[in-house]
């Protein structure tokens, strides 16, 4: 587990008319982690001397004085993406949704928060457009689509074969008895 929790927040405005864009924070974690993975068990007890909280974690809560258990379930999506192993030490993460109009120009407000300078480490802001295969360059999406059906015309391949040969459980369990 993290003993940090990147607290940055950002707020996106239009230039032209000064309101707020809606950065949308639901579901950007996946389900089976809001569901499952992320609910703390019957009879956990976070005041017993077998649990400590990490060191830092009691700067980002509101009231600490008052925090002496953990919620029954964590709703906390930011929380919940954070907490998800990356599989690199250079990562990214999601953090909002947000439905952009084409030909307007957007302010980005950045709370600089989670500070990084204290062990030499380096945040970027990734905006990437995506669609059901991905994000902008499709070569990924492409490949699993490719892969998928190599897997599948594998499969039917073997299945004629199978039923060619006549090669079946039965057939097998013959021979086996055959060479004994």
């Amino acid at each position: 587990m993290a003993n940090s929790f990147f607290t940055d927040s950002f707020e996106l405005t239009k230039i032209d008319s000064n309101t707020p864009v809606e950065l949308i924070t639901t579901d950007i974690s996946w389900a089976t982690d809001r569901e499952t993975k992320f609910i703390v068990p019957d009879g956990f007890n976070a005041t017993s001397t077998a649990f400590s909280w990490p060191k830092d974690w009691l700067k980002w809560i509101n009231n600490p004085e008052k925090f002496t258990e953990l919620p029954k379930k964590i709703n906390n999506e930011h929380l919940i993406n954070w907490m998800n192993p990356a599989a690199f030490p250079s990562f990214t993460k999601l953090y909002a949704k947000v439905n952009l109009e084409g030909g307007q120009k957007y302010t980005l407000k950045i709370n600089y928060r989670y500070m990084v300078h204290e062990f030499g480490g380096r945040k970027f802001i990734r905006l990437a457009e995506t669609s059901w295969m991905g994000g902008r360059s499709r070569f990924l999406g492409i490949a699993y689509c490719m892969v998928g059906a190599c897997c599948l015309a594998a499969a039917v391949f073997f299945a004629v074969i199978s039923r060619k040969l006549g090669l079946s459980d039965t057939s097998e369990e013959r021979r086996l008895t055959n060479n004994s």
